[in-house]
């Protein structure tokens, strides 16, 4: 039904979202490694290496595509009724 569907869209976007904010956490973490090690050293400064999933946001836009979608139906069956 639609109120399945729109739980599983709703469930998908928690986790993209959830991974966006480690992934974000890593990023902060290890730019603040790489300040620290700046400062305690003479060296240049060194990028931060993190794995982010490149389908993250991909993931995210189709979730909440299924939802507006989802939300249209709805709007659409409640004026049909």
């Amino acid at each position: 039904m639609a109120s399945d569907r729109m739980k599983q869209a709703m469930d998908r976007l928690e986790r993209a979202i959830s991974r966006a904010e480690v992934a974000t956490r890593q990023i902060a973490e290890e730019r603040q490694a790489a300040l620290e090690a700046e400062l305690n050293a003479e060296s240049g400064p060194q990028p931060p290496g993190v794995d982010i999933d490149p389908y993250s946001r991909d993931k995210a836009i189709a979730a909440l595509k299924s939802l507006d979608s989802l939300i249209g139906d709805l709007q659409k069956a409640r004026s049909d009724g």
